[in-house]
């Protein structure tokens, strides 16, 4: 029977692999949803520049002109918050898109590894085999042999 004497750490790496894969996951939903929320604040700001161009068109007071604008300006600083969490949340699944790269990379070096020496093994076991089988062979043709002279000498 093979044993692989490393199928420990193989354990290990694959483990490891669907850890960082969970993670990843779990990034690019996070980016996702950063993503979401800055669209939804870039189109909230949008809509309230739109309210100040078209409240300035109809002569509204400087009050309110200036409660427009202050509104907008608060979008707009949330949204470029926003922006910044979306663009950091893309760099953390990069991250995690990069490390479960590497540690499938280092999972398959020890996979490619065991399969060579599991195949290593099993041509061993046939050579040895066959090594068992041509004896036994050569056993029966000797003993046919000695068998076929001994009726011939009687």
């Amino acid at each position: 029977m093979f044993r692989f004497p490393l199928q420990r750490l193989l354990d290990l790496r694959a483990q490891r692999e669907q850890a960082l894969a969970r993670e990843l996951v779990t990034a690019q939903e996070a980016a996702e949803a950063e993503h979401q929320r800055h669209d939804a604040l870039a189109s909230a700001r949008d809509s309230a520049h739109a309210r100040v161009s078209q409240a300035a068109a109809e002569g509204p007071t400087v009050g309110q002109l200036v409660s427009l604008n202050y509104a907008a300006a608060q979008l707009s600083e949330r949204a470029d918050a926003a922006q910044e969490a979306a663009v950091a949340a893309d760099a953390h699944a990069r991250d995690r898109r990069d490390a479960l790269s590497s540690a499938a990379m280092d999972r398959q070096i020890l996979d490619r590894l065991r399969t060579r020496r599991e195949d290593e093994y099993r041509a061993d076991q046939a050579h040895a085999e066959r090594a068992t089988m041509d004896a036994v062979a050569l056993a029966r043709h000797t003993h046919g042999d000695a068998a076929k002279r001994k009726e011939n000498e009687a």
